[in-house]
């Protein structure tokens, strides 16, 4: 197989990498969707199998609808972007986007005005912080394979 026909291949195909990117940002946002519904809908084995006390419990019990939308949205947008890059469209990289700057905007909110850290801890702060690196990572990988022509 000559260069030309390899480079079509992957074009067809899609290298390894784009499947292994978009499966594992796959499972975590479907793993950040289940936490997600269960934190909304208040469910208290949910609560149990976190480790959540009364405050914690208070936290999202009362949570208010600015922070809900952006936490919707991010969600929403990490599980279209990942599925976007599984079918290799150019619209992956818009929708990381928008979840990368709606975790962002939800990050802000959370931590300077609902006193998240003192509220939920290091570990459950420290995770949201990584996601959102992560997301902001995925960005960049999608903008880079479009830039490469693997994304359609």
């Amino acid at each position: 197989m000559d260069q030309a026909e390899r480079a079509q291949h992957r074009r067809t195909a899609g290298p390894w990498h784009l499947w292994v990117v978009g499966l594992g940002f796959l499972a975590l946002y479907l793993v950040g969707g289940r936490d997600y519904i269960l934190a909304r809908t208040v469910n208290q084995g949910y609560f149990d199998e976190q480790g959540y006390g009364p405050d914690q419990i208070a936290y999202f019990s009362d949570y208010p609808a600015i922070p809900a939308v952006f936490w919707t949205i991010n969600i929403a947008a990490g599980l279209a972007a990942a599925v976007l890059l599984l079918f290799r469209s150019r619209w992956a990289a818009p929708a990381t986007l928008i979840a990368a700057a709606s975790q962002l905007c939800l990050l802000v909110i959370t931590f300077g005005f609902m006193d998240r850290w003192a509220i939920l801890g290091p570990r459950f702060s420290l995770v949201d912080i990584g996601v959102w690196v992560l997301t902001v990572g995925l960005w960049q990988y999608c903008r880079a394979i479009h830039r490469r022509g693997i994304l359609r």
